[in-house]
């Protein structure tokens, strides 16, 4: 066996020994479903499970109390950052099994630990919250949170192993509408509000057919309009819609808003439009890196677990959107899927959140736990793939992101 097999082999070892503790530390963040920007025991959790094994903590990183970033150097060479996510959803808890994120990228770098000192380079785990909300890796990239990472490492639950898990852009409007209450009976009086936004809502429907089929819309309304006999003076439209890259969801957001303008001057009632482009809070699309998925796809075979490859994940786009798209288009980096449920089992669901402490969930988080390490040490021993993986992401962005492997074209 060659030196690099003998440190997998190791870091195999330390991670098979702790699998009690890792399906432990899962369940318990599980339990918490802890929401954006609230995972204080999550994140707490974490931070102290690493300390025990010798990482450098920093807590309150880039501003927000509960992201963090742990390090443990070995020799001089290139910084590998695991990306730890442990936010939850709203009622649902881990409907998208953030628990088995934040759990296998802490763990995988503890599988690390026993031989980090002869390995040339530096293992990095990133606690990135708020996945669900505003993305906190947006803020974390801004604010200079990821400087000096050489390449990143992330997994996802899924209903299938790969090692590409393809991402879109998503965007989101706020629409404000202020009327003027009057009497039901003279809504001419009146500027309804509520009507406004139904009509905005109609047109936004109509849209549909006049835009790439991989735009998707989604909505939310509420209006202040305690009964029916007066006309409804406020209403809140919030609109989520993704499409394959950014630069076509521009487009999109500018016709929603165009939409918008001209149908509250048709109703006479005032609009108030948040942009989450003008808040550069956007997610952007995942830009594969294929020296680094070469390398996980490699990690799914030498472990026996068996992988769609990632010609058919791009055929099977998943149109789920991820923050870590605004991460891989700075930096090079690999998310990969892991399966934690049988096909047919939606993400965001009551059932996909059962899945993410099941049986089969559990067997997951221990093969993403692996992966990632595995990829790692091919990284920190191969320096090739380093200068190949930076050399393939110079190439992508120099063109603007616009000629990219395993995309759809329209």
């Amino acid at each position: 066996m060659n030196k690099i097999g003998l440190f997998k082999e190791q870091a195999l070892k330390r991670i098979e020994s702790a699998e009690s503790r890792i399906r432990e530390i899962s369940s318990k963040i599980h339990s918490y479903a802890e929401i954006g920007t609230k995972e204080i025991r999550s994140s707490e959790l974490l931070c102290s499970e690493l300390a025990k094994h010798g990482f450098s903590i920093e807590k309150g990183v880039a501003g927000i109390p509960t992201a963090f970033k742990a390090v443990l150097r070995g020799k001089p060479g290139p910084t590998v950052a695991f990306l730890a996510e442990y936010d939850a959803l709203p009622e649902i808890g881990h409907g998208c099994g953030h628990n088995i994120i934040g759990t296998s990228a802490t763990f995988a770098a503890i599988g690390l630990s026993d031989v980090m000192s002869k390995l040339p380079g530096s293992v990095v785990v990133l606690g990135t919250p708020d996945e669900e909300g505003k993305g906190g890796k947006i803020p974390m990239l801004q604010r200079g949170a990821f400087r000096g990472i050489d390449a990143v490492i992330e997994n996802h639950p899924f209903v299938r192993n790969a090692a590409w898990w393809p991402t879109v852009a998503l965007g989101d409007l706020t629409v404000e509408l202020e009327g003027r209450g009057a009497h039901y009976a003279t809504p001419h009086k009146g500027a309804n509000a509520l009507d406004a936004a139904l009509a905005m809502l109609s047109t936004l429907n109509t849209l549909r057919h006049g835009v790439r089929p991989d735009a998707l819309f989604g909505y939310t309304l509420n209006a202040d309009s305690m009964t029916p006999v007066i006309v409804p003076q406020r209403a809140r439209l919030q609109i989520a819609f993704k499409a394959t890259d950014i630069r076509y969801l521009r487009e999109v957001s500018d016709k929603i808003k165009k939409c918008v303008n001209g149908i509250s001057k048709a109703f006479g009632v005032r609009v108030t439009i948040t942009d989450a482009f003008e808040q550069n809070l956007c997610f952007e699309e995942s830009i594969p890196n294929l020296t680094l998925i070469e390398a996980v796809n490699r990690n799914f075979t030498e472990l026996g677990i068996v992988a769609e490859s990632p010609a058919n994940m791009a055929r099977y786009r998943s149109f789920y959107s991820t923050d870590y798209g605004n991460v891989s288009r700075r930096i090079p980096g690999a998310n990969f899927a892991v399966a934690i449920a049988q096909e047919g089992i939606s993400l965001h669901t009551r059932e996909f959140a059962k899945a993410a402490i099941s049986r089969k969930g559990n067997e997951a988080l221990v093969n993403a736990t692996k992966v990632m390490a595995t990829t790692a040490i091919d990284i920190f021993c191969n320096a090739a793939t380093v200068r190949r993986a930076k050399r393939e992401f110079q190439r992508y962005r120099s063109t603007g992101f616009k000629d990219l492997p395993l995309q759809p074209l329209f």
